[in-house]
């Protein structure tokens, strides 16, 4: 990838030991690492990843979701939510697609499909 790449490429990071509160719309793709509270948005076929160090608190709507550390709130996912192994999911889940891997921890109400 070069310099011009990065220009026109939709990409958003939440840093390790970075805290967000508030609202968020993203889109492309776009990774947290860091600590969100509050209300994520994933504009258009947003594609939102929490990382294993990363942690949302609140509501998160999107395309397509995976969680690979911990959410607690409620996800609405319009296309496929993948909750992945050592993962925590508490709250609410709406999604097309739903997969959880063996190993994931989810303690939700859950309507997919």
């Amino acid at each position: 990838m070069d310099i011009q790449d990065f220009k026109t490429t939709r990409f958003n990071i939440v840093g390790l030991g970075t805290k967000l509160t508030g609202e968020l719309h993203l889109s492309g793709v776009s990774s947290i690492s860091g600590e969100v509270r509050g209300d994520v948005f994933g504009e258009a076929e947003a594609l939102i990843v929490v990382e294993r160090t990363g942690s949302v608190t609140g509501s998160l709507t999107a395309t397509q979701v995976e969680i690979q550390g911990h959410f607690e709130g409620k996800l609405r996912v319009s296309g496929t939510l993948t909750i992945k192994a050592g993962s925590r999911v508490r709250g609410e889940i709406s999604a097309g697609q739903l997969v959880i891997y063996p190993g994931a921890s989810v303690d939700s109400e859950c309507n997919a499909g």
